[in-house]
């Protein structure tokens, strides 16, 4: 079992692994922070409620500073209108308890992003808050896309100015996951469906913006963003609007696979197409 373990780049006790898609091969979390370095920008798509994955991000992102000092951490769960909260708590000019009575963290900050956040404001790294705030998202949910010409020029400023909601993989792949709520008791119809996906892509195009943006303005940084799994994976989603505006930027993406068995997992080349590295692991709640 040891010699397994070893062969699998396992240490006793751990639960996951990472294997590179370039090859199929595993490689450990130093490795893997060796590679990053090849690149200008990476996604670390997370299953939000999936609390293991967070701590491997919490590893993935000290062992690429170990070997880079230079990162921007940036995030989808944060919003464009709280950067400057952002900003003041890391500087240290407010406490943490107005930061976060300001900034709308997600519920599960505390366990999950938190030490992120923490570890940036340790280690004096710049962190992007990239989304569009979500009343703009819910608003064309709710009324439509006119509904926008109500916004002011402030909120304007919180969105892209360009957004990308035609047909393609990525339209089909989130109807696909969209059929899967309402056979689960979500009600939907079409004109349902073409609002939750114009909400989609503004905060796929946003984040997408505010990454360009940060990185352009920092031309000697690596910027790694942190986002729900669908908005990078197969190099969809955020990830194709940032090649739109950048074309030049080197990108990599990180993807879970999940599996009954981690030992067992054999890669199979048609992942190659999903990431670029694989965290191997199993689902959340499942030994």
């Amino acid at each position: 079992m040891i010699i397994l373990l070893t062969a699998l780049n396992l240490l006793p006790g751990q639960n996951y692994r990472i294997i590179s898609s370039r090859n199929g091969r595993d490689i450990s979390v130093t490795e893997l922070a060796r590679q990053l370095n090849r690149f200008d920008l990476v996604f670390f798509g997370e299953i939000h409620d999936d609390a293991s994955l967070h701590q491997i991000q919490s590893q993935v992102l000290s062992a690429w500073h170990r070997r880079n000092h230079k990162l921007i951490v940036s995030f989808e769960m944060f919003e464009r209108d709280v950067q400057s909260w952002m900003d003041s708590y890391l500087s240290g000019e407010i406490s943490e308890e107005e930061f976060l009575h300001e900034a709308r963290p997600w519920s599960n900050y505390d366990p999950d992003y938190r030490p992120l956040v923490e570890f940036a404001k340790a280690n004096n790294l710049k962190v992007l808050a990239a989304n569009i705030p979500r009343h703009i998202a819910s608003q064309v949910v709710r009324y439509g896309t006119d509904s926008l010409a109500q916004l002011s020029d402030e909120e304007r400023g919180w969105m892209a100015e360009q957004i990308t909601a035609t047909p393609g993989n990525y339209k089909e792949r989130f109807l696909q996951s969209m059929e899967l709520d309402m056979a689960h008791g979500m009600p939907g119809d079409q004109n349902v469906m073409d609002r939750l996906f114009y909400a989609q892509c503004m905060k796929d195009d946003t984040m997408a913006e505010s990454i360009v943006r940060s990185l352009q303005a920092n031309p000697r940084y690596k910027l790694i963003h942190f986002n729900g799994d669908f908005h990078s994976r197969a190099y969809l989603g955020t990830v194709e609007r940032v090649k739109s505006r950048y074309p030049r930027v080197r990108i990599a993406v990180i993807s879970p696979q999940y599996t009954d068995s981690i030992a067992s997992f054999s890669f199979d080349r048609s992942l190659q197409s999903e990431a670029d590295f694989l965290i191997v692991k199993a689902p959340e709640g499942t030994n």
